[in-house]
């Protein structure tokens, strides 16, 4: 058995690409319309608070990013001060201890996730928009419906691209070390 290091082999999780989210956004509008052309009468009403809770997701991704990406590549000020001896060296992209490592892992595979549930989700709401656009000057029902449909596409496109950045700050930058001995590599990942 082949051992990349002396640990066994490192684990990697690679970046989501923007193909499986434009498949996966394709097939939930496809889905969705199909779905409420033929059942539009009995599907559930489109509620604006659906569309509260996405944007609070959103948001919530895009916190944990910037604090991620914080903790991971400290500002060019911070690195200063350390450097000058305000605050005790740390090299960007050392982590704690394993802990630290463990929970970068979990935001990223959390950030996979939401950001293929965005794209489905993204593309059932653009399903639904556009058939609810299409139908709406015949059916009054739809173009009341309309306003929320749009409200769930934007939030839906908030959550993917929130869970986006979230994964591209789970990113552990090069070391020096790897650096120097191995030429220019691609950044890994926990």
């Amino acid at each position: 058995m082949r051992r990349d290091d002396e640990h066994g082999p490192r684990p990697s999780l690679k970046p989501t690409a923007p193909s499986t989210l434009a498949v996966v956004g394709l097939i939930g509008a496809a889905l969705t319309l199909l779905l409420v052309a033929r059942y539009y009468q009995q599907a559930p009403e489109l509620a604006w608070y659906n569309s509260v809770v996405l944007f609070a997701l959103a948001a919530l991704l895009a916190w944990m990013a910037w604090t991620t990406r914080k903790t991971l590549r400290p500002s060019r000020r911070q690195a200063q001060a350390a450097s000058a001896g305000g605050l005790p060296s740390r090299a960007p992209g050392r982590l704690e201890g394993p802990e630290h490592a463990l929970q970068i892992a979990r935001f990223a595979v959390l950030a996979k996730a939401a950001a293929i549930a965005g794209a489905a989700f993204f593309g059932a709401y653009l399903g639904f928009t556009v058939w609810l656009a299409v139908q709406s000057g015949r059916l009054t029902a739809a173009a009341e419906d309309l306003p929320s449909a749009v409200l769930g596409t934007v939030a839906c496109a908030a959550l993917t691209a929130a869970a986006l950045w979230l994964e591209h700050s789970c990113r552990i930058p090069p070391q020096d070390d790897e650096r120097h001995g191995e030429g220019s590599r691609e950044p890994t990942r926990p």
